[in-house]
């Protein structure tokens, strides 16, 4: 397709996600009656040669994947208003971090999830592919099927010149070879699947994976596992009766110092729970702030004929979902209220304005005798003093 054809196959485009690091932005749309997922890159990104490139990289390195566990890459296309664009396979379900946050998956589902991403990630290793940007984020739970998908891969994307701090906690799934710019290889995504585990067993689904997860983090890569294949065998493996005479001795052992110590055990993990919480909830915040923009062009006035109220149900139940878990919690259950009703409240001021804005337009242009009469009277005025007279006009006018 040249540079100056744009597809009109895909419609209905509707925000889904944008990344805060990064340079790509999401859209559900439809094609043929079908639901897919389209990825551009950002509105100041669009027309950046470096930034095209490594879309198009990343399309031509997911296209030629052919696996159960990986999300397909479907056509690469111009779309007018975005630019170049991908188009993956839409995936009804819900994200890894999802589930482990509202804490839906049993130690079993667990289990089969890190395996699946093992054998996606065995498949992407024989390959030549490595994923870069395994996280929880990028691990879709198929509704359907409850079968792993893999997406967003093959590109580190990371913006240099974001604030360190925050980039460090974003970047928290990234292998260090990767984050200070290094040659890197299948092991960082060895140590992405590690910092998973860790990151389900702080949640206290199941701890069962620690020992797997400290080998896979190791910060030189050449003492984490060899390959995946180690890591899944590791993950699928079940304890030797020695292991377990072991376990029960050290257990033994221990017990009397865990009379001890196990009150300060409680604090320290009641205050990375809070933490753990503190940082999920600004995570959700940020997202739902996010989706403004895009809720308001989607709800947009265009008649001064259109109720100003709306019915934004679905959109609004989607918001409320991501905060679920906070409802029922006191320190936050304010404070998630509030955060859905300033997006309520955004949406209504945006229309506001776009109805004052049409009424203006109107009012200016009219021809209208009494509008005509109006405007002569008035002497330099502001656009609050036409907006106050058109009002008055428009009521004259109903």
């Amino acid at each position: 397709m040249s540079e100056n054809n744009f597809s009109t196959d895909y419609t209905d485009l509707r925000p889904l996600h944008t990344s805060r690091y990064g340079n790509s932005r999401v859209f559900v749309g439809s094609f043929n009656g079908k639901k897919v997922v389209v990825k551009a890159l950002k509105e100041e990104c669009a027309n950046d040669a470096a930034c095209r490139a490594s879309l198009r990289q990343e399309y031509e390195t997911t296209s030629m994947l052919d696996n159960k566990y990986i999300r397909k890459a479907l056509d690469f296309v111009r779309i007018e208003g975005l630019g170049d664009c991908i188009v993956f396979e839409y995936i009804e379900g819900k994200s890894l971090a999802e589930h482990v946050r509202v804490g839906t998956l049993s130690e079993k589902q667990v289990k089969s999830v890190l395996t699946e991403v093992c054998d996606a990630l065995y498949y992407l290793q024989r390959n030549g592919v490595v994923h870069c940007n395994l996280n929880p984020e990028n691990i879709i739970v198929s509704a359907n099927e409850g079968r792993v998908k893999l997406i967003d891969i093959g590109i580190p994307e990371t913006k240099q010149d974001a604030d360190r701090e925050l980039l460090i906690k974003e970047m928290e799934f990234v292998a260090p070879e990767i984050i200070k710019g290094e040659d890197y290889d299948a092991r960082a995504d060895i140590y992405s699947l590690g910092k998973i585990m860790e990151f389900i067993g702080e949640r206290n689904i199941t701890k069962q994976f620690g020992a797997v997860a400290t080998h896979c983090t190791q910060f030189s890569r050449e003492q984490r596992f060899d390959s995946i294949s180690d890591v899944r065998s590791a993950i699928t493996k079940g304890h030797s009766f020695v292991k377990v005479i072991i376990l029960a001795v050290v257990l033994l052992v221990l017990g009397g110092l865990a009379f001890i110590y196990v009150p300060k055990i409680k604090a320290n993990v009641e205050k990375e729970r809070a933490e753990r919480l503190a940082v999920d909830f600004s995570r959700e915040v940020e997202k739902i702030q996010g989706q403004l923009p895009g809720l308001c062009e989607k709800y947009a006035l265009k008649s001064l004929q259109e109720p100003i109220a709306v019915d934004w149900t679905d959109d609004s139940l989607k918001a409320a979902e991501g905060l679920m878990q906070f409802l029922a919690l006191d320190d936050y259950r304010g404070k998630a209220m509030q955060v859905l009703q300033q997006q309520s409240n955004g949406i209504m001021a945006s229309r506001q304005a776009d109805f004052d804005r049409l009424l203006l337009n109107e009012f200016k242009t009219t021809a209208d005798t009494i509008a005509v009469q109006m405007r002569s009277a008035l002497e330099l005025p502001t656009d609050d003093m036409l907006l106050i007279e058109a009002r008055k006009w428009y009521g004259q006018r109903q």
